[in-house]
């Protein structure tokens, strides 16, 4: 038996990076050891050529971290080794042939010292990473009867999975909502803990323009005049898109990036509008303000084409012609269901009355008279009257964006041509981020700027998504079993507290076991003095994983999973291009790992589910295929084979092309009349304030105003980086050479005025926790502002870890991490 560091000292001999191999080779050179490489005319004998040089492979590969993009590899393997990795080519066109330092990194991902070996179980204290080497037969044996054990005392619910997003392929991911891990919970019928990442600002795309893709193709690009990425820095997190705006601005459009510091995109851009950070939607409405006051409005396209015209009553209700005396009627649903047809009111200045909004040739759009004695208002008046109060003064004020590019801001976007958007996730990672998000939307559609050629947003690439989520875990067992279900749903804010207290919405509900694939939630979660103390809190936890992370240092029983070269698989659920990709095998696992797909099975037959998983990865992955779109175009994995490649291109080049929405009315809503929170946790709910399109309040800590901000007057953008996907290639030592270690990006201003100095070690500390980092001056750094990479394993800081100074309480009604708003005070050490 072996404890975990006897093991890891055993590997530690494979580090190796450019730096010491230099300074290793200066030191023999001092020695006479390399005298040898010297010139040296004497004693030679003739070269021979090399004989028998091993012929090189090349496999398909995809880059499966969920960084958004899925890169297109080509994985060179000699004498049964992975050497090098490339860009894999489409063969119609190369507009996504690109991979990044990430893809082509991913060889020494493969060999990393870090690699977990074979199946260990703790010998030691939770956390202290301290495990014994045991086989796959012990492992799996120890887990089920665990898990059999809990499901007999406490129900399958006391059993809780963590689906993460580190590998989103079909067989062996836990992103995909119908991989083969997700079947597993359903089978089980365990817990499913969410966790409630990038929730917002696609959030807001739903609720104003209706389910599915709101984002244009990339073929779109060329068409716009303007292109303003909002509140992300593309070069560095989304490198696959960023080739599409530098070659448009080359060809004459105004790249404008809007950000709250002067990063990588702002460098590339011709006008950068630095804002304060969290006021986006403050500085949105401003802009509708001054549209609205210089008449600039898209009349047409809101009165045909969005929910402007639509009437509502003083009780906050739309005006519905069951109002004015007409019976509802029925129809059926997609879902089979029946469904009330009651259509909302306009009144139309054409026929001079009050008709059903389909039925209606010119809606107005304000002063309409009392109906049917009720008095009402369209939605375009109450977005005046929203908007009333931004002033260019007051959201100068608020947003630090000043009056002239305020101005300048509403007159490019309704006088200068197609403005097309990439709205980042910058606004996403705050806690007033689902507000922010729908101001911004509110701007597009007033300004007109959707549903034609170059207009609207580009947020990636629309393609194959998820594939038959239902199919897949639905399939029934050999014996026609279904399976049983998701026993229940736990947000991650709920989590520590389901965990500690038993309950769960005042009933009693013990979870007992934890099990996480494919993910690092000890480093990657909120407030992660929390998260240990769960972590500590609960009775077994399995761990599934390529490496020793953070979170694997917690785990009672250790799984090693294989690395993505070493199996094979089906890429899908990416932003970044329109190809479903095939992950060829191109080598053996190493050691005794095994792919994820296995492990699953194993664990399965174990539980005495093994009729649930007699299928083929083959017939899984048909399964997998067979949606509407995927039926109608014979998509089979054979299909995807021929190339290791297929194009899907599910959607049209321009969203809602022609002003028609995916909403109910077919227009964009400004509006809803009953809205609810997308998860329940017992919190109490001010509805009026998730209505309107147009509210926007403050961030909770990043807000300059917020009296918190006395005590601790800076906040944190925990950013991403360059080198890594969250934590992934963490383990990449010659990666480290370009981000060594944490740094806390400061502007030079606030560092005098606290007297440190470049390289100086400070503390970023609140309430909630500190972190330990290295000062970097940066000009391009608003004041009180800070930047941090946020990818760093925790025992790679000085002490501390970002994720200890963030917060884990949701907004009131959007389940989503805050990983920005976050204020800290900053002690020189």
């Amino acid at each position: 038996m072996k404890k975990r560091g006897a093991h890891m000292a055993e590997q530690a001999t494979h580090g190796f990076t450019r730096r010491s191999f230099i300074k290793g080779a200066a030191a023999l050179t001092a020695t006479g050891a390399l005298v040898g490489c010297s010139p040296q005319t004497q004693n030679l004998e003739k070269a021979e050529p090399q004989k028998g040089a091993p012929e090189t492979q090349i496999f398909s590969g995809a880059c499966r971290s969920q960084c958004g993009q899925g890169c297109y590899l080509d994985v060179h393997v000699r004498d049964g080794q992975v050497v090098r990795t490339t860009a894999g080519h489409f063969e119609d066109g190369p507009e996504f042939d690109r991979i990044c330092p990430k893809g082509l990194s991913q060889p020494a991902r493969v060999y990393s010292s870090e690699r977990l070996q074979y199946p260990m179980r703790r010998v030691g204290e939770r956390g202290a990473g301290e495990f014994e080497r045991i086989t796959w037969d012990e492992a799996i044996s120890e887990i089920t009867d665990k898990w059999k054990q809990y499901i007999d005392e406490f129900g399958p619910t006391s059993i809780a999975f963590f689906l993460g997003s580190g590998n989103t392929a079909e067989l062996g991911g836990g992103a995909p909502e119908g991989s083969v891990m997700a079947r597993l919970l359903n089978v089980m019928g365990a817990s499913r803990v969410l966790p409630d990442r990038d929730i917002a600002t696609p959030m807001s795309w739903t609720y104003m323009f209706g389910p599915g893709s709101a984002g244009n193709r990339a073929s779109d690009v060329p068409n716009a005049d303007h292109h303003v990425i909002w509140g992300g820095d593309t070069a560095v997190s989304d490198k696959q898109r960023t080739h599409f705006y530098l070659e448009a601005r080359d060809a004459g459009s105004e790249l404008v990036v809007i950000d709250i510091a002067y990063r990588t995109m702002a460098s590339k851009a011709d006008w950068f509008v630095p804002v304060h950070p969290a006021t986006d939607g403050a500085l949105a409405l401003g802009v509708v303000r001054e549209i609205l006051e210089q008449s600039w409005e898209a009349t047409d396209f809101l009165r045909d084409h969005t929910e402007a015209p639509f009437l509502i009553k003083e009780d906050g209700m739309f005006l519905r012609m069951s109002d004015l005396g007409v019976e509802p009627t029925t129809t059926t649903n997609a879902q089979g269901q029946e469904e009330k047809v009651d259509p909302c009111v306009v009144w139309d200045e054409e026929a001079g009355e009050a008709v059903a909004h389909s039925e209606a040739k010119k809606p107005a759009m304000g002063d309409v008279p009392e109906i049917a004695g009720h008095a009402v208002k369209t939605e375009m008046e109450m977005i005046r009257e929203a908007v009333a109060p931004w002033t260019l003064e007051h959201t100068s004020e608020v947003t630090g964006v000043s009056a002239d590019d305020i101005k300048h801001l509403a007159h490019l976007y309704t006088q200068e041509g197609n403005v097309q958007m990439d709205m980042k996730f910058g606004l996403n990672h705050y806690n007033n981020g689902i507000y922010s998000s729908k101001c911004v939307n509110t701007l597009l559609l007033v300004a007109g700027q959707m549903g034609k050629p170059g207009s609207g947003l580009y947020t990636g690439e629309p393609n194959f998504g998820e594939g038959n989520v239902q199919a897949c875990l639905q399939l029934p067992s050999t014996t026609g079993e279904v399976p049983q279900g998701v026993g229940a749903i736990i947000n991650w804010s709920d989590f520590f507290n389901v965990v500690s207290s038993g309950q769960k919405l005042g009933e009693p509900f013990p979870v007992k076991a934890f099990y996480a694939s494919c993910t690092n939630i000890v480093s990657n979660q909120t407030e992660q003095n929390e998260t240990i103390e769960l972590m500590k809190a609960l009775e077994f936890i399995v761990i599934q994983d390529m490496t020793m992370n953070d979170t694997s240092l917690y785990a009672d029983i250790l799984l090693p999973a294989c690395h993505w070269f070493e199996t094979e698989d089906l890429r899908v659920r990416y932003y970044g291009n329109p190809y479903l990709l095939w992950n060829q095998k191109a080598i053996e696992p190493l050691y005794e790992s095994k792919p994820d797909f296995e492990i699953y099975k194993l664990l399965a037959e174990g539980m005495g589910y093994g009729d649930f998983f007699q299928f083929t990865a083959d017939e899984y992955l048909n399964t997998c295929l067979s949606t509407p779109f995927g039926k109608e175009n014979g998509i089979t994995i054979d299909k995807v084979r021929e190339k290791n490649y297929l194009r899907c291109d599910t959607e049209p080049a321009v969203a809602f092309e022609g002003g028609i929405f995916k909403t109910a009315s077919k227009r964009a809503m400004f509006y809803r009349e009953a809205p609810k929170p997308d998860y329940n946790m017992g919190q109490e709910v001010d509805l009026e304030k998730e209505k309107f399109s147009c509210y926007w309040e403050p961030a909770r800590e990043a807000d300059l105003g917020n009296p918190i901000r006395e005590q601790f007057p800076f906040t944190i953008c925990c950013e991403h980086m360059r080198t890594r996907t969250h934590t992934q290639w963490y383990d990449v030592d010659y990666m480290k050479e370009f981000e060594a270690q944490p740094v806390c990006r400061i502007n030079p201003e606030d560092a005098a005025e606290l007297g440190i100095e470049e390289g100086d070690e400070i503390r970023l500390y609140n309430d909630r926790g500190s972190v330990t980092l290295l000062a970097v001056l940066n000009a391009g750094q608003q004041r009180k502002s800070l930047h941090c990479p946020r990818s760093f394993l925790t025992r790679e800081h000085i002490d501390g870890d970002l994720a200890r100074t963030t917060f884990n309480d949701y907004n009131q009604a959007c389940r989503n991490q805050s990983y920005f708003d976050c204020a800290v005070a900053i002690e020189k050490l």
